[in-house]
């Protein structure tokens, strides 16, 4: 690549003696012909000696010179004149150009251009609060509610027109304004009387806070055009070209009215404008832009044309004599000046990449079909400054990238084919592809995503959507044929689109010469460099919560197209290395995490902050060859520190091109004194790096160095690919955790819109066949208007989901993601085996294994079904390891994310198959999946109560009223789970429950009293705020919009804290229905289990509780169920009486009689036991036994959260078994033999004096000590299992002991009782 051009005397003496040697090849004559056909000149601005005159190399230069004078053409716009090359002053002046803006004439007449008023010929903004898109100061970003901009110029007379592209399709308003405007965070362009704008996201256009029905709808990357014809004093509006009409008329004109072009944007909105900078797309006849083109435009149109020409006589071959010297010497003459006008990007968009883009053949499929391009490229390079082809490059490259983002959309996406070639083109062009590497990056295009982005043709109705998929309703069609039939066209023809986007991500990764040899592939370390960079800015905006230049969605397909590359490079590198493997192994090693190979700017670890593990685990590191230092000295450059190396580098790139033979004053200078006079930027630059330098000796920080030895390529010989590869698979799966997912979640909503419009549609038709008398013609009408209504959305819908499943929800996407899942739970388990090191693995990487999970097994289905994965088996098995090892273990300090997993857990043991997958793990797998559940429990934890969920939805299924082998219910859940399969029962899990349960009882006794508690706590927090909800209920609200609309924020809260206590309580008394189902001599069996009496004490009076509060007619809870409150639909009787009937029934039938006994006199004996309570679960209190044996069970109904009836019994529901309400009835009849027994004992009542003061149950029989305070044995028992501090003073207690029978309650006699026995804890 040529670092610099051919300087003018160079040039001449190369013509001179090139035009020598040629004089036999090509004749005077044909090349004066040539000449004239390449620099055409218009003759009648021209003396006839001129036009007569011959042209040669010798007069080329000022032939050209004289064509672009007559022609209004800037001849001076070239800097290196070979006039002027030589001389400092002239030099000197050409650099004051460049760095210090001096306004030219034109500038400096504010009256230049006729109707407009403005201090420079460049048309920026204002002054402003926004945001802007990094490289595009024009381009503005929402960063409050409602934030409003002007351009920097105005105009007052004419016709005038600009463009503003929308990055988002969100609220704004776009138009024109006065000076007399103020905007505020209420009020923008339109809302005032002076000011007027079109809104797309309402249809409406604004004036003076009036809005009026106007225009159509807007989407993302759609052209909003905005004309002001001050003449005949009316605005107008076009959109994609499409005029809308005249907006507003007898629009104020005048002295002392001028109109700047204001827009105004809400929150995280996106919006580029264009004045005149960049040619318009959609340009109107008659309209002037406010930036008027650049004066060297003139200069590139001729240039460009000529080239044109010179490439078309080369190209058909017109004269034989014509030979390679003479058109590279002619390409050399046409370079030279033609790239300094191409710096402007308005130059490259209108002229030189129209010209680029008719070199390729874009129909051809040939590898010669850029042949022509890449000639041209070459001569750009060979013959043109570096500097200057750089920037037209990267002029080129961002004007193809917009072209692409604004080309019209249809199902043949032709214009998005002929962009994405052009681009391949530019990209198989070695030198342009290393060109475009280091300089079009994220940073300075951060629209480079969009170019991996199909855009959703549903969207626009000119697409062609419409007759791929005519009709997706009705008795004449069949839907799902229609659909399948065009969705398959279109995806054949994404699919097109999809294998460009994929060879040139492929071409951005790599560097170097595009061998296809593995072993030829070298990472391009730019890319890596400045994606990890762009992922910081993402990242951080997600944190701060400012707007995404670009949507989620073109992201979504920027990390698609990005993951098929990865993927195929991971396969083609494992061939190069024995260590190497190929993607169905990847993973990423935990040396990376705490290595700092890759930056994870702030992003929180598992164990907590970075500097803290480092400081922790010092030793384990040193183990791995790794060596932490704390204290001053050299470092890893931080992310500011690399900023301003680059811009160092920057400073040294201006040092080596003024070295060049092309700036020989700059080389020549002795100090820097003359450039800092004309350049302060660099001054305040060199000052800013000195205080940098300084800044960063004084700062303490953390070196990391490895001295473990590194292979010939420095890197690691265990890494299981390139280290960049890694770092890039890596970003892949940060960008779906922080950015994608999100998305996702909120597309997949449009799936289930179908399903509501399908019901309302058959509903409807229904209807209309009931309507077909005459009487009901207006019913008729009007169901008839609802069809079609419903029937237009439903089709719009139905194309939106053929788009989405071609592009969101296609096989690759779903297998991208399973890859990404797969990444995920290898390296959390490999990095888990690391023990302490694994702190260090990134916290994204649990997020990320349990998102990516959801998605493919919730969003894909059932587009893309989950069961047919590869290898679905084993990476089910290995993700319920993941869950069951992470969502409890220590090293993780983030209880948030403990709470993700464990609540991933409850939905991922709802499917058979996952269940299933438990159940195939091998059985020391099994059992600490099992145990960890359990184990949950032990420690007093914020996550511990959705450990309840997990093991109660396990008990689905086998539950009293919840049974699988009964059918009303089995239709019920599958109808609520919305699945094909049959639920599964997990046998073999609950029975690894009961295992655990039965073998270590301890963990059984601290897992039984830690539900227990939880019971206990929600259930009265759930009657206490019942008690404030009925004090609401007793206020006045205005009955006009009922309770929720005149309720406040915090009333409303308060519905939910109670909806979502009684649901907690329902779940945990299914859990404890589970543990004495599976283990009852957890409670039961007091001979080899010490706390079995006091946990089954504790569970009978739990449940005593809960009906005495329940079942009482007209109380608290009865009037709360009975009123029907609106929020608590699901606060009802049914699910309280079925648990706790579930419990009864298996506490109270055992097949031990004696364990039954023990169990029935624990109930009867509670102080809160009442018969009545009990006999209300089948509404027979007061009934004899043999009515109530006799009765038979009349018709049965579903159970359902609308409250439509008063609960009376349970036998009035499906979802019982009779063998369920037979046992029931059994079970109560026994109770009340029971009852009546102890009531006719003759066991004397105990002394009020000597009953604990804790249950007033028992006898205080026990002291502490040290305090020497007494309750009986069972309370002191239960209390130390959850603590050792006394009840009454809160002292620790070391032990309790006997007391004799004559010692009150309270506190041991001041003479001190000797103990009988003594217990120390």
């Amino acid at each position: 690549m040529a670092t610099g051009g051919v300087s003018g005397s160079q040039r001449q003496i190369f013509t001179k003696e090139k035009s020598e040697t040629r004089k036999a090849k090509c004749s005077p004559e044909t090349l004066n012909e040539i000449f004239n056909v390449v620099f055409p000149a218009k003759k009648e601005n021209m003396s006839p000696e001129r036009s007569r005159s011959q042209i040669s190399f010798m007069n080329l230069e000022n032939h050209v010179s004289r064509v672009l004078s007559t022609q209004g053409g800037a001849t001076g716009s070239r800097m290196n004149t070979p006039s002027s090359s030589h001389h400092k002053p002239a030099y000197m002046k050409v650099f004051k150009q460049k760095f210090v803006h001096t306004p030219s004439a034109a500038e400096a007449s504010t009256s230049s251009v006729d109707g407009r008023l403005g201090v420079t010929c460049d048309v920026g903004l204002q002054s402003h609060p926004l945001d802007t898109v990094p490289g595009d100061n024009l381009a503005v970003i929402g960063n409050t509610n409602f934030q409003s901009v002007k351009a920097s110029h105005c105009v007052y007379k004419g016709k005038w027109i600009y463009e503003v592209l929308l990055g988002t399709a969100g609220l704004m308003q776009v138009g024109w304004c006065t000076l007399q405007c103020k905007f505020s965070r209420e009020e923008g362009v339109g809302d005032t009387k002076e000011s007027y704008a079109f809104d797309g996201y309402r249809k409406a256009k604004w004036n003076a806070r009036i809005s009026t029905k106007y225009g159509k709808s807007w989407e993302v990357d759609d052209v909003v055009t905005c004309m002001l014809d001050l003449d005949n004093r009316v605005a107008s509006f076009a959109l994609n070209g499409v005029d809308m009409g005249v907006a507003f008329n007898n629009i104020p004109t005048g002295p002392g009215i001028a109109y700047f072009p204001g827009l105004s944007l809400a929150f995280k909105e996106v919006a580029y404008c264009n004045f005149g900078h960049r040619p318009l797309k959609y340009p109107v006849a008659g309209y002037k832009t406010l930036q008027a083109p650049p004066p060297d435009s003139h200069e590139a149109d001729y240039l460009t044309h000529s080239l044109k020409s010179l490439h078309s006589i080369v190209n058909e071959k017109r004269y034989s004599e014509l030979d390679q010297v003479t058109v590279h010497t002619m390409l050399a003459h046409i370079m030279q000046r033609l790239g300094p006008t191409l710096k402007s990007m308005y130059n490259v968009e209108s002229y030189f990449l129209p010209f680029l883009l008719s070199l390729c053949d874009h129909n051809s499929k040939d590898d010669d079909k850029f042949t022509q391009l890449h000639f041209i490229l070459s001569c750009l390079w060979q013959y043109t400054e570096a500097r200057e082809v750089r920037d037209c490059m990267n002029n080129v490259f961002e004007g193809a990238l917009r072209r692409y983002r604004t080309s019209p959309v249809h199902v043949e996406f032709i214009e998005q084919r002929t962009y994405l070639n052009f681009v391949l083109g530019l990209h198989i062009h070695t030198q342009t592809r290393r060109s475009l590497a280091l300089h079009c990056t994220f940073d300075r295009q951060a629209e480079i995503p969009s170019l991996f982005h199909i855009k959703q043709v549903s969207k626009h109705r000119e697409a062609g959507l419409s007759q791929l998929i005519p009709m997706v309703w009705g008795q004449d069609c069949d839907p799902k044929a229609t659909y399948e039939r065009g969705y398959e066209k279109l995806k054949e023809k994404m699919d097109v689109i999809k294998d460009l986007q994929r060879e040139i991500m492929r071409l951005m990764l790599l560097d170097g010469n595009s061998s296809k040899q593995p072993k030829g592939y070298l990472l391009n370390g730019a890319f890596v460099k400045y994606f990890r960079k762009y992922l910081e800015s993402l990242v951080s905006s997600t944190r701060s919560e400012h707007t995404l230049v670009c949507p989620p969605i073109v992201l979504h397909s920027f990390m698609q197209r990005l993951c098929d590359v990865t993927k195929q490079l991971w396969d083609e590198l494992s061939s190069t290395k024995a260590n190497y493997v190929s993607s169905d192994e990847a993973n990423i090693p935990v040396e990376l995490f705490y290595t700092e190979t890759v930056s994870y700017f702030d992003l929180q670890r598992v164990g907590g902050l970075k500097s803290h593990l480092f400081q922790e685990h010092k030793d384990e590191l040193a183990k791995e060859g790794v060596s932490v230092v704390r204290g001053r000295g050299s470092r890893r450059s931080t992310n500011d520190e690399a900023a301003w190396s680059e811009h160092s580098s920057i400073l040294q790139l201006f040092h080596d091109e003024a070295a060049s033979s092309s700036l020989p004053t700059f080389a020549r200078a002795d100090d820097d004194s003359e450039i800092d006079s004309l350049n302060p930027v660099l001054r305040l630059a060199r000052a800013l790096l000195s205080q940098s330098n300084k800044m960063s000796g004084r700062e303490r920080h953390v070196t990391v160095s490895r001295k473990r030895s590194l292979s010939e390529d420095g890197e690691s010989s265990r890494y299981p690919t390139k280290a960049q590869l890694m770092e890039i698979t890596d970003g892949c799966i940060l960008l779906y955790n922080n950015i994608l997912h999100t998305h996702m979640d909120k597309i997949h909503s449009t799936r289930t819109k179908i399903v509501e419009y399908a019901t309302a549609l058959n509903d409807i038709e229904t209807k209309m066949k009931k309507c077909s008398e005459k009487h009901h013609e207006e019913v008729r009408k009007s169901l008839t208007q609802s069809h079609n209504v419903l029937l237009h959305h439903m089709t719009e819908l139905c194309r939106s989901i053929a788009w989405l499943k071609a592009s969101v929800y296609s096989p690759e996407s779903q297998s991208n993601l399973w890859w990404l899942l797969q990444v995920c739970l290898r390296t959390a388990h490999n990095a888990s085996d690391k023990g302490p090191l694994f702190t260090f693995m990134p916290e994204f990487y649990l997020t990320a294994g349990a998102r990516l999970y959801k998605c493919l097994r919730e969003y894909f289905a059932p587009s893309q079904p989950f069961e047919k994965l590869p290898n679905m088996k084993p990476t089910l098995i290995s993700f319920t390891l993941f869950l069951s090892n992470f969502h409890c273990d220590a090293r993780l300090v983030n209880n948030d994310v403990k709470t993700m997993l464990a609540n991933t857990i409850t939905t991922f043991i709802t499917y058979p198959l996952q269940l299933q997958a438990i159940e195939d793990m091998p059985t020391a797998n099994l059992h600490s999946f099992v145990r960890n559940m359990l184990y949950a429990y032990d420690e007093d934890k914020p996550w511990t109560s959705v450990g309840h969920r997990i093991l109660a939805t396990l008990w689905r299924g086998s539950g009293f009223a919840m049974r699988y082998d009964h059918p009303p219910y089995m239709t019920k859940v599958k109808k609520l789970l919305n699945r094909e399969h049959d639920p599964y029962v997990p046998k073999q899990l609950l029975a690894c429950v009961q295992q655990l349960l039965l073998a270590e009882p301890v963990l059984a006794g601290k897992f039984v009293h830690s539900i227990l508690e939880h019971l206990n706590w929600s259930f009265s927090e759930f009657i206490g705020q019942l008690q404030e909800v009925q004090q609401q209920n007793a206020r006045e609200w205005n009955n006009a919009t009922g309770l929720l609309a005149s309720l406040d924020a915090q009333a409303l809260r308060q519905l939910r804290i109670v909806d979502m206590l009684f649901e907690l309580s329902v779940s945990l008394m299914r859990v404890l229905e589970l543990t004495i189902a599976v283990a009852p001599n957890v409670f039961l069996d007091w001979e080899k289990n010490d706390t079995a009496e006091i946990l089954l004490t504790a569970l009978v009076q739990c449940v005593n509780q809960i009906l005495s509060r329940v079942t009482t007619r007209k109380n608290l809870f009865d009037k709360i169920v009975s009123g029907r409150q609106p929020g608590l639909s699901s606060v009802q009787h049914y699910p309280l009486m079925t648990s706790t009937a579930g419990i009864l029934l298996r506490m109270l039938k055992h097949d031990d009689p004696a364990m039954s006994k023990r169990a029935t006199q624990a109930l009867i004996s509670d102080p809160g036991f009442s018969i009545t309570s009990i006999e209300f679960l089948l509404n027979i209190a007061g009934k004899s036994e043999v009515e109530v044996t006799s009765e038979a069970r009349g018709p049965t109904v579903a159970y359902s959260r609308v409250k439509e009836r008063k609960f009376v019994s349970l036998q009035e529901y499906e979802e019982l078994m009779d063998g369920e309400v037979d046992t029931l009835r059994d079970v109560i009849i026994n109770l009340r033999h029971a009852t009546k027994a102890a009531e006719e004992s003759t066991e004397e009542p105990m002394d009020e004096d000597s009953l604990c003061t804790i249950c007033y149950a028992n006898e205080a029989n026990v002291a502490f000590h040290p305090c020497k305070h007494t309750s009986c044995r069972m309370c002191i028992k239960f209390r130390l299992m959850s603590g050792g501090e006394c009840f009454f003073c809160k002292e620790t207690v070391e032990c309790f002991y006997d007391l004799p029978p004559a010692v009150d309650a309270g506190t041991v006699p001041l003479d001190g009782a000797t103990a009988s026995t003594s217990t120390k804890l």
